[in-house]
Protein backbone atom coordinates (compact mmCIF):
# COMPACT_ATOMS: atom_id res chain seq x y z
CA UNK A 1 0.00 0.00 0.00
CA UNK A 2 1.03 3.48 -1.05
CA UNK A 3 2.04 5.51 2.09
CA UNK A 4 0.90 9.53 1.62
CA UNK A 5 4.65 12.10 2.64
CA UNK A 6 2.81 15.41 2.98
CA UNK A 7 6.09 18.26 3.81
CA UNK A 8 5.18 21.01 6.09
CA UNK A 9 6.55 23.98 4.78
CA UNK A 10 5.74 27.17 5.80
CA UNK A 11 7.66 30.64 7.05
CA UNK A 12 8.85 31.27 10.62
CA UNK A 13 6.04 31.61 12.57
CA UNK A 14 3.51 30.76 10.12
CA UNK A 15 1.46 27.64 11.85
CA UNK A 16 2.63 24.64 11.17
CA UNK A 17 3.62 23.13 14.19
CA UNK A 18 -0.11 24.37 15.17
CA UNK A 19 -1.81 22.88 11.93
CA UNK A 20 -0.02 19.73 12.56
CA UNK A 21 -1.23 19.20 16.04
CA UNK A 22 -4.53 19.84 15.60
CA UNK A 23 -4.32 17.39 13.39
CA UNK A 24 -3.15 14.79 15.47
CA UNK A 25 -5.50 14.83 18.00
CA UNK A 26 -8.10 14.10 15.81
CA UNK A 27 -8.95 10.93 15.83
CA UNK A 28 -8.31 10.65 12.11
CA UNK A 29 -4.83 10.77 12.04
CA UNK A 30 -4.61 7.30 13.45
CA UNK A 31 -1.46 5.79 11.13
CA UNK A 32 0.04 9.08 11.03
CA UNK A 33 4.02 9.22 11.33
CA UNK A 34 5.96 12.23 12.15
CA UNK A 35 9.65 13.43 11.91
CA UNK A 36 10.21 16.84 13.11
CA UNK A 37 13.23 19.07 11.28
CA UNK A 38 14.57 22.10 13.49
CA UNK A 39 17.33 24.47 12.63
CA UNK A 40 18.63 24.90 16.65
CA UNK A 41 19.77 22.53 18.60
CA UNK A 42 16.85 22.48 21.08
CA UNK A 43 13.85 20.89 19.38
CA UNK A 44 11.12 22.81 20.83
CA UNK A 45 8.51 22.70 17.65
CA UNK A 46 9.36 18.26 18.46
CA UNK A 47 8.41 18.83 22.07
CA UNK A 48 5.06 20.81 21.40
CA UNK A 49 4.11 18.00 18.82
CA UNK A 50 5.23 14.83 21.50
CA UNK A 51 3.03 16.79 24.23
CA UNK A 52 0.10 17.30 22.58
CA UNK A 53 0.78 13.35 20.67
CA UNK A 54 -0.43 10.04 22.20
CA UNK A 55 1.20 7.27 20.71
CA UNK A 56 2.21 8.76 17.60
CA UNK A 57 5.74 7.54 16.05
CA UNK A 58 7.87 10.66 15.87
CA UNK A 59 11.37 11.38 15.24
CA UNK A 60 13.28 14.65 15.94
CA UNK A 61 16.12 16.21 13.38
CA UNK A 62 17.55 18.83 15.45
CA UNK A 63 20.63 20.74 14.81
CA UNK A 64 20.51 21.19 10.93
CA UNK A 65 18.06 21.96 8.17
CA UNK A 66 16.77 18.77 6.43
CA UNK A 67 16.94 20.74 3.39
CA UNK A 68 20.79 20.79 3.13
CA UNK A 69 23.25 19.27 6.13
CA UNK A 70 20.43 16.25 7.15
CA UNK A 71 19.74 15.17 3.64
CA UNK A 72 21.41 11.00 4.13
CA UNK A 73 19.97 11.70 7.60
CA UNK A 74 16.04 11.89 6.04
CA UNK A 75 16.33 9.26 3.86
CA UNK A 76 17.52 7.15 6.98
CA UNK A 77 15.17 8.61 8.88
CA UNK A 78 11.87 8.09 6.64
CA UNK A 79 12.63 4.48 5.94
CA UNK A 80 13.47 3.78 9.68
CA UNK A 81 10.44 5.07 10.53
CA UNK A 82 8.37 3.33 7.84
CA UNK A 83 9.91 -0.02 8.62
CA UNK A 84 9.60 0.50 12.73
CA UNK A 85 7.04 -2.11 14.38
CA UNK A 86 3.68 -1.12 14.95
CA UNK A 87 2.10 -1.77 18.11
CA UNK A 88 -0.42 -5.26 18.11
CA UNK A 89 -3.84 -4.19 16.40
CA UNK A 90 -2.41 -1.58 14.53
CA UNK A 91 -2.37 -1.61 10.34
CA UNK A 92 0.32 0.16 8.70
CA UNK A 93 0.91 4.13 8.22
CA UNK A 94 -0.85 5.44 6.12
CA UNK A 95 0.52 8.44 6.22
CA UNK A 96 4.29 10.73 7.21
CA UNK A 97 4.21 13.95 7.58
CA UNK A 98 7.71 15.93 7.69
CA UNK A 99 7.21 18.94 9.26
CA UNK A 100 9.95 21.52 7.80
CA UNK A 101 12.09 23.95 9.62
CA UNK A 102 10.75 27.67 8.72
CA UNK A 103 13.79 28.49 6.55
CA UNK A 104 13.84 24.68 4.54
CA UNK A 105 13.65 25.46 0.83
CA UNK A 106 11.62 22.37 -0.15
CA UNK A 107 12.85 21.42 -3.70
CA UNK A 108 16.41 19.89 -1.49
CA UNK A 109 14.17 18.18 0.41
CA UNK A 110 12.75 16.50 -2.49
CA UNK A 111 15.40 15.93 -4.45
CA UNK A 112 16.17 13.35 -1.45
CA UNK A 113 13.90 11.34 -2.10
CA UNK A 114 14.40 10.14 -5.31
CA UNK A 115 17.34 7.83 -3.44
CA UNK A 116 16.99 4.37 -4.22
CA UNK A 117 15.47 3.82 -0.91
CA UNK A 118 12.34 5.59 -0.64
CA UNK A 119 11.69 5.62 -4.57
CA UNK A 120 11.13 1.91 -4.23
CA UNK A 121 8.48 2.53 -1.74
CA UNK A 122 6.21 4.59 -4.01
CA UNK A 123 5.67 7.58 -1.76
CA UNK A 124 2.91 10.14 -2.74
CA UNK A 125 4.07 13.31 -2.22
CA UNK A 126 1.98 16.50 -1.09
CA UNK A 127 3.73 19.65 -0.18
CA UNK A 128 1.42 21.93 2.06
CA UNK A 129 2.68 25.07 2.61
CA UNK A 130 1.17 27.06 5.33
CA UNK A 131 0.40 31.14 4.64
CA UNK A 132 0.03 33.31 7.58
CA UNK A 133 -2.93 36.28 7.58
CA UNK A 134 -1.53 37.79 10.29
CA UNK A 135 1.66 38.54 8.37
CA UNK A 136 1.48 41.54 5.34
CA UNK A 137 1.65 39.16 2.24
CA UNK A 138 3.93 42.17 0.50
CA UNK A 139 6.73 41.60 3.11
CA UNK A 140 6.01 37.82 2.66
CA UNK A 141 6.78 37.81 -1.03
CA UNK A 142 10.25 39.50 -0.34
CA UNK A 143 11.15 36.18 1.15
CA UNK A 144 13.45 34.16 -0.69
CA UNK A 145 12.82 30.85 1.12
CA UNK A 146 9.06 31.82 1.54
CA UNK A 147 8.75 32.37 -2.35
CA UNK A 148 10.07 28.73 -2.55
CA UNK A 149 8.04 27.07 0.15
CA UNK A 150 5.11 28.73 -2.06
CA UNK A 151 5.88 27.78 -5.86
CA UNK A 152 6.62 24.42 -4.15
CA UNK A 153 3.07 23.87 -2.58
CA UNK A 154 0.46 21.51 -3.62
CA UNK A 155 -1.80 23.20 -1.43
CA UNK A 156 -1.49 26.41 0.50
CA UNK A 157 -3.48 26.42 3.84
CA UNK A 158 -4.29 29.99 5.26
CA UNK A 159 -3.57 30.06 9.29
CA UNK A 160 -4.68 32.93 11.36
CA UNK A 161 -7.43 33.72 9.46
CA UNK A 162 -9.41 34.89 12.78
CA UNK A 163 -6.95 37.95 12.12
CA UNK A 164 -8.02 39.24 9.13
CA UNK A 165 -10.59 42.09 8.43
CA UNK A 166 -14.73 40.99 7.86
CA UNK A 167 -14.50 39.78 4.09
CA UNK A 168 -10.95 39.69 3.64
CA UNK A 169 -10.41 36.17 3.75
CA UNK A 170 -11.48 36.02 -0.51
CA UNK A 171 -9.19 38.33 -1.13
CA UNK A 172 -6.14 36.81 0.71
CA UNK A 173 -7.26 33.77 -0.94
CA UNK A 174 -6.72 34.69 -4.14
CA UNK A 175 -3.81 36.42 -3.50
CA UNK A 176 -2.19 33.34 -2.84
CA UNK A 177 -3.84 31.94 -5.52
CA UNK A 178 -2.26 34.43 -7.89
CA UNK A 179 1.11 33.20 -6.22
CA UNK A 180 0.47 29.44 -7.09
CA UNK A 181 -2.15 28.50 -9.18
CA UNK A 182 -1.23 25.28 -9.34
CA UNK A 183 -2.20 24.96 -5.56
CA UNK A 184 -5.10 24.15 -3.90
CA UNK A 185 -6.04 27.14 -1.86
CA UNK A 186 -7.57 26.16 1.30
CA UNK A 187 -9.25 29.64 3.10
CA UNK A 188 -11.91 27.48 5.66
CA UNK A 189 -12.57 29.79 8.70
CA UNK A 190 -13.63 26.30 9.88
CA UNK A 191 -10.45 25.41 12.09
CA UNK A 192 -11.92 21.17 11.52
CA UNK A 193 -12.32 21.27 8.41
CA UNK A 194 -9.04 22.98 7.10
CA UNK A 195 -7.23 20.90 9.12
CA UNK A 196 -8.75 17.70 7.49
CA UNK A 197 -8.38 19.55 4.00
CA UNK A 198 -5.00 19.82 4.56
CA UNK A 199 -4.12 16.41 5.03
CA UNK A 200 -6.65 14.79 2.91
CA UNK A 201 -4.98 12.12 0.24
CA UNK A 202 -3.60 13.39 -2.86
CA UNK A 203 -5.71 14.20 -5.95
CA UNK A 204 -5.43 13.51 -8.99
CA UNK A 205 -3.43 15.88 -12.42
CA UNK A 206 -4.57 18.98 -12.09
CA UNK A 207 -6.21 20.42 -15.96
CA UNK A 208 -3.19 22.31 -16.86
CA UNK A 209 -4.38 23.45 -19.96
CA UNK A 210 -7.59 25.05 -18.45
CA UNK A 211 -5.33 26.46 -16.01
CA UNK A 212 -3.19 27.90 -18.42
CA UNK A 213 -6.23 29.26 -20.50
CA UNK A 214 -7.76 31.49 -17.86
CA UNK A 215 -4.04 32.64 -17.15
CA UNK A 216 -4.11 33.98 -20.26
CA UNK A 217 -6.88 35.45 -20.19
CA UNK A 218 -6.67 37.48 -17.15
CA UNK A 219 -3.04 38.85 -18.82
CA UNK A 220 -1.65 41.45 -16.30
CA UNK A 221 -4.32 41.59 -13.90
CA UNK A 222 -2.79 38.13 -12.25
CA UNK A 223 0.64 39.69 -11.00
CA UNK A 224 0.71 39.05 -6.98
CA UNK A 225 3.57 40.88 -6.87
CA UNK A 226 6.86 42.60 -8.99
CA UNK A 227 8.99 39.50 -8.20
CA UNK A 228 6.80 36.64 -8.76
CA UNK A 229 5.74 35.52 -12.42
CA UNK A 230 3.31 32.76 -13.16
CA UNK A 231 3.86 32.03 -17.48
CA UNK A 232 2.19 29.51 -19.37
CA UNK A 233 4.03 27.87 -22.64
CA UNK A 234 3.02 25.31 -24.91
CA UNK A 235 5.67 22.64 -26.99
CA UNK A 236 5.63 22.67 -30.99
CA UNK A 237 3.80 20.08 -32.11
CA UNK A 238 5.71 16.80 -32.89
CA UNK A 239 8.60 17.54 -30.20
CA UNK A 240 10.96 15.07 -29.32
CA UNK A 241 11.81 14.20 -25.48
CA UNK A 242 15.47 14.81 -26.33
CA UNK A 243 14.43 18.74 -27.50
CA UNK A 244 11.82 18.61 -24.71
CA UNK A 245 14.34 17.76 -21.96
CA UNK A 246 17.11 20.18 -23.48
CA UNK A 247 14.70 23.09 -23.10
CA UNK A 248 13.99 22.40 -19.51
CA UNK A 249 17.64 21.97 -18.99
CA UNK A 250 17.99 25.19 -20.29
CA UNK A 251 15.32 26.83 -18.27
CA UNK A 252 16.45 25.60 -15.16
CA UNK A 253 19.99 26.79 -15.88
CA UNK A 254 19.12 30.22 -17.18
CA UNK A 255 16.62 30.47 -13.73
CA UNK A 256 18.63 28.94 -11.11
CA UNK A 257 17.49 29.48 -7.97
CA UNK A 258 14.86 31.56 -9.36
CA UNK A 259 12.97 28.84 -10.67
CA UNK A 260 10.00 28.16 -8.23
CA UNK A 261 8.02 25.40 -10.44
CA UNK A 262 7.12 23.83 -13.33
CA UNK A 263 4.19 22.03 -14.02
CA UNK A 264 3.59 20.24 -17.60
CA UNK A 265 1.73 18.24 -20.04
CA UNK A 266 3.43 17.44 -23.14
CA UNK A 267 2.96 14.83 -26.28
CA UNK A 268 6.75 14.44 -27.64
CA UNK A 269 6.72 11.87 -30.84
CA UNK A 270 8.59 8.35 -29.10
CA UNK A 271 5.11 8.17 -26.41
CA UNK A 272 2.16 7.20 -27.55
CA UNK A 273 0.50 9.30 -24.26
CA UNK A 274 1.13 12.44 -23.10
CA UNK A 275 3.63 12.75 -20.12
CA UNK A 276 3.56 14.59 -17.32
CA UNK A 277 6.65 16.79 -15.39
CA UNK A 278 7.08 18.71 -12.30
CA UNK A 279 9.93 20.65 -10.67
CA UNK A 280 10.25 21.81 -7.74
CA UNK A 281 12.89 24.79 -7.80
CA UNK A 282 15.45 23.32 -10.42
CA UNK A 283 14.65 19.51 -9.21
CA UNK A 284 12.50 17.69 -11.63
CA UNK A 285 10.56 14.68 -10.82
CA UNK A 286 10.72 11.46 -13.48
CA UNK A 287 8.37 11.65 -16.48
CA UNK A 288 5.13 9.88 -16.03
CA UNK A 289 2.94 8.89 -18.78
CA UNK A 290 -0.65 9.61 -18.39
CA UNK A 291 -1.87 6.59 -19.08
CA UNK A 292 -5.04 6.85 -17.75
CA UNK A 293 -5.48 10.41 -19.38
CA UNK A 294 -4.66 9.75 -22.40
CA UNK A 295 -6.53 13.01 -23.67
CA UNK A 296 -5.16 15.33 -21.31
CA UNK A 297 -4.38 18.22 -22.75
CA UNK A 298 -0.78 20.27 -23.50
CA UNK A 299 0.28 23.13 -21.48
CA UNK A 300 3.06 24.25 -19.52
CA UNK A 301 3.14 26.53 -16.30
CA UNK A 302 6.26 28.23 -15.37
CA UNK A 303 6.72 29.95 -11.61
CA UNK A 304 9.68 32.35 -11.35
CA UNK A 305 11.05 35.12 -9.31
CA UNK A 306 13.05 38.38 -11.01
CA UNK A 307 12.52 36.79 -14.45
CA UNK A 308 9.96 36.96 -16.88
CA UNK A 309 8.65 35.79 -20.22
CA UNK A 310 10.86 38.45 -22.42
CA UNK A 311 14.06 36.96 -20.45
CA UNK A 312 13.23 33.37 -21.20
CA UNK A 313 12.87 33.94 -25.20
CA UNK A 314 15.59 35.59 -25.10
CA UNK A 315 17.81 33.24 -24.04
CA UNK A 316 16.86 30.92 -26.77
CA UNK A 317 15.16 32.49 -29.72
CA UNK A 318 14.28 29.51 -31.82
CA UNK A 319 13.16 26.65 -28.53
CA UNK A 320 10.85 24.10 -29.76
CA UNK A 321 8.98 25.79 -27.25
CA UNK A 322 6.54 28.73 -27.33
CA UNK A 323 6.16 31.18 -23.93
CA UNK A 324 3.00 32.63 -24.35
CA UNK A 325 2.50 35.35 -21.54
Amino acid sequence: MAVDLFLLCGFLGSGKTTLLVDYLRDPASADTGVIVNEAGEVGVDGAIVANDSDNVPMTLMANGCVCCSLRSDLVYTLSALLDAPRPDGAGPLQRVILECSGLSRPGPIIASLADPELASRGLRLTVVCTDDCARDPDALAEMDEAMAQFGAAHRIVLTKTDLLPDGALDSRAARAAALNPLAVIIAQPDRQQAVQAAFAPSQGVTDLAALAAQMLVAGGQRVAHPRIRVMAARAHEGISWTDFSEWLDNLAGLCGERLLRVKAVVRVKECAEPILIQSVGTTFSAPQRLTRQPDAQDAIIVIARDINVDDIRASAPHAPVEMLA
